[in-house]
């Protein structure tokens, strides 16, 4: 079984293949009955698939019937909505949904409208159904210009719009003029021999990555391209929204922080969605080592380089801070950084946000 990295706080939902195991804690220690139905509206999750004294189910799903939404109900609870976090597919490995996370004001972000994501190079042509079942109508690229050239995205055949929000930071940087892995992971190296890394950034600590999402927070470019993004997002049209990078870590990530913020979730719902890349990359990230290994053997280089690809709380807690820091609050930001109004921040909070349980 593959475990979903996150699903709710008291749900963890696995799958093997067409098989789902759905495990619930079972607070109450009474019957209970798992709910299934294809859009994600709680009154509209009708169609029982188990019952269980445990609170775990089993059911078979294949992918090629998704979306599924799912509510367990008994005489004394009901659940939140959820879903399959990651989607299953073949050829990407961070795609994800970003709802049932919990707002301040105790509202949960509405599954089904949006989504992040790493790069839709590879995708396979049952990835594009899937995502076609999914109705993903907008996609939000932040990559670099000489990324989508070398690395086009395949198509989705229920978008109807995309944008290039290329927010030109250091993560950006690290992809030009590299046509693929070998040479990105050669650039690297070629730049901490050649000594174009300052000395204090050649460690485990993430200094640069650090900086980089406090750059992003202010820099100019950034502005530009996050707020057309933000613009995209709280106009509520053509969704669902499907936005992302190359690896839906950090130009991703930083994005995925301000659509959160702006509707308010909780600083510790934005971590726990921000640390899933760390789980779903972990394969990937040993295969990134041993490459590295390949072209050097210094533990500081080696340090340096894996603290680039690594995911880590501090990183995504660096910008909240620094919006804080200088903005005082995040309504303040999205007012006075992006020229939005509190009148389309709260549109926004009331269409994406709907009471928990």
């Amino acid at each position: 079984m593959k475990r979903q990295p996150y699903t709710l706080s008291n749900v963890v939902v696995e799958r093997d293949n067409d098989t789902i195991l759905i495990k619930s804690d079972n607070v109450f220690s009474e019957k209970s009955e798992l709910f299934m139905g294809d859009v994600p509206i709680k009154s509209n999750i009708n169609i029982k698939v188990g019952e269980s004294n445990s609170g775990n189910f089993k059911l078979i799903l294949p992918k090629s019937k998704l979306p599924k939404y799912f509510v367990i109900r008994s005489k004394k609870y009901t659940s939140n909505v959820f879903a399959e976090r990651v989607l299953p597919l073949e050829n990407a490995i961070n795609v994800r949904d970003m709802g049932g996370y919990e707002s301040n004001d105790g509202r949960t972000l509405k599954w089904g409208l949006l989504y992040r994501g790493d790069q839709l190079t590879n995708l396979s042509e049952n990835d594009c159904d899937l995502l076609a079942n999914y109705n993903i109508s907008t996609i939000i690229d932040y990559r670099s210009a000489h990324e989508r050239q070398y690395h086009p995205n395949k198509l989705i055949p229920t978008v109807v719009q995309q944008y290039y929000c290329d927010p030109q930071s250091s993560f950006s940087e690290v992809s030009a003029d590299v046509v693929d892995l070998k040479g990105e992971n050669e650039k690297l190296v070629n730049a901490l021999e050649s000594g174009a890394i300052p000395k204090r950034y050649i460690n485990d600590k993430g200094r640069n990555v650090i900086e980089s999402y406090e750059d992003m927070v202010t820099s100019s470019k950034a502005q530009i391209a996050y707020g057309r993004a933000l613009r995209a997002m709280v106009r509520c049209e053509s969704l669902p929204i499907l936005h992302h990078c190359r690896g839906g870590k950090d130009r991703t990530g930083f994005s995925s922080m301000l659509f959160m913020l702006l509707l308010n979730i909780k600083d510790e719902e934005i971590v726990r969605d921000y640390m899933i890349t760390k789980t779903v990359r972990q394969k990937r990230n040993k295969m990134k080592y041993d490459l590295y290994h390949e072209l050097v053997e210094r533990k500081d280089y080696l340090d340096y380089l894996m603290a680039m690809i690594d995911t880590r709380e501090i990183y995504i807690m660096s910008a909240i801070k620094k919006i804080r820091e200088i903005f005082g609050t995040s309504d303040n930001y999205f007012q006075q950084h992006f020229g939005l109004s509190m009148e389309q921040i709260e549109t926004a909070r009331n269409f994406y946000l709907e009471e928990g349980k």
